[in-house]
């Protein structure tokens, strides 16, 4: 069976919510819908659910059109933001709150509370009430009581943002669990990058109420379709660049704030290009081995025989800011001419490469990782977040 949406729109008090959204989702994938916040995550999982009426499109599952249906009829789950726990029923009685509404004999209600108390690992908290639990224990009684439903399709917005990193990163890995267990249809609204990456098969880039970019998590972050979805998606490092030269062998030769690099990601027309390249895919190396950029072009031309080079050599960056990142991560500031570049390294790169402030540093970027958008005249300069 598959989740299908075809353009479906959604207007409030005249005002454009959703525009012409389409989507095709298979049976036991996760899509994750990103945006900024007013993009229209939420509205999107309000329609599918059938919370808010669309005025056109149609949405449909497992070949039956649930655009009139109420949301009822439509048997899908919905965890929201905020939880929306009843806080004068204890964590069992809001768990049973769907069951027992449906009326389900009295032990079909214990077997499934069981079952997904202890997937959930919140069996020894059925007796509390709401506010003596914490966020995440929340946020798993609000997952349980759409789990006991079964539902075929679950709907999810943002639910673990309001919680600390160690809960998100704990439940996500039990959402994720769950969710291939069971092999439930699943729509994750964030806007957390992490988040997107770790629990999508899909990723859906929405911005105003439209579809910008849909893809696997690797195309999306990857290969950014414009530069709002680069910005967007932390790539940090967009610089205005320009294709000097085409070779027939799939790459290209750009010229980017006084550097030459290879690239094998860009336009098939235009010369004028914004050269994204993400934090986690430099490198640092020591003093530059490789052929300068002039030679990778003579390669690539076909004028030195020989195979191409794939890795670039970027040279006269000066570090001019260290910065601790949760984790094991570290950013790195560089600058050069004005340019600055992000670059993401362990910490223990750190103490073995002496990398300190001020320290003239050579980096290596993959021509794969050099990724060309079209720029047009009238773009401003665009500097990194």
């Amino acid at each position: 069976m598959t989740l299908l949406l075809e353009n479906v729109s959604l207007q409030i008090d005249r005002n454009p919510i959703l525009e012409q959204i389409s989507f095709r989702l298979p049976v036991g994938q996760v899509l994750v819908v990103l945006g900024k916040s007013g993009a229209g995550k939420s509205k999107l999982l309000e329609v599918i659910a059938g919370l808010l009426r669309n005025q056109s499109g149609r949405i449909v599952f497992g070949g039956r059109d649930l655009s009139a249906l109420s949301p009822q009829e439509r048997e899908i789950g919905f965890v929201f933001q905020d939880y929306a726990l009843f806080p004068h029923m204890t964590a069992e009685e809001n768990i049973l709150f769907g069951l027992q509404a449906r009326q389900a004999p009295i032990r079909e209600q214990t077997k499934w509370l069981n079952a997904v108390a202890v997937e959930l690992k919140i069996d020894h908290l059925l007796k509390r009430f709401p506010a003596e639990l914490s966020g995440g224990q929340q946020q798993r009684v609000a997952l349980a009581r759409c789990m006991v439903l079964r539902p075929e399709v679950l709907l999810l917005d943002e639910p673990l943002s309001a919680l600390d990193a160690a809960s998100r990163e704990r439940l996500a890995l039990l959402m994720k669990k769950i969710q291939k267990k069971y092999r439930v249809t699943m729509l994750y609204v964030t806007h957390d990058h992490n988040e997107a990456r770790f629990m999508g098969d899909q990723v859906l880039v929405v911005d105003q109420g439209r579809v910008v970019q849909m893809g696997s998590p690797e195309e999306i972050f990857a290969c950014p379709v414009s530069r709002f979805v680069a910005h967007f998606t932390a790539t940090r490092n967009i610089l205005p660049g320009r294709i000097r030269e085409r070779c027939g062998e799939g790459q290209a030769l750009v010229e980017v704030v006084g550097t030459q690099l290879v690239s094998t990601s860009f336009p098939a027309q235009g010369e004028d290009v914004w050269v994204c390249i993400r934090p986690e895919n430099f490198s640092f190396v020591e003093a530059s081995s490789v052929a300068p950029p002039q030679q990778m072009s003579d390669k690539i031309s076909g004028k030195i025989p020989g195979e191409t080079t794939s890795e670039n050599i970027i040279s006269g960056y000066r570090i001019s800011q260290i910065i601790s990142q949760s984790g094991v991560t570290v950013l790195v500031e560089l600058l050069n001419r004005g340019a600055r570049l992000m670059v993401f390294v362990a910490h223990r790169e750190i103490e073995q490469r002496g990398l300190l402030v001020n320290k003239e540093v050579e980096l290596a970027v993959p021509a794969n990782h050099v990724h060309c958008l079209p720029r047009q005249p009238e773009d401003i300069y665009c500097r990194p977040e």
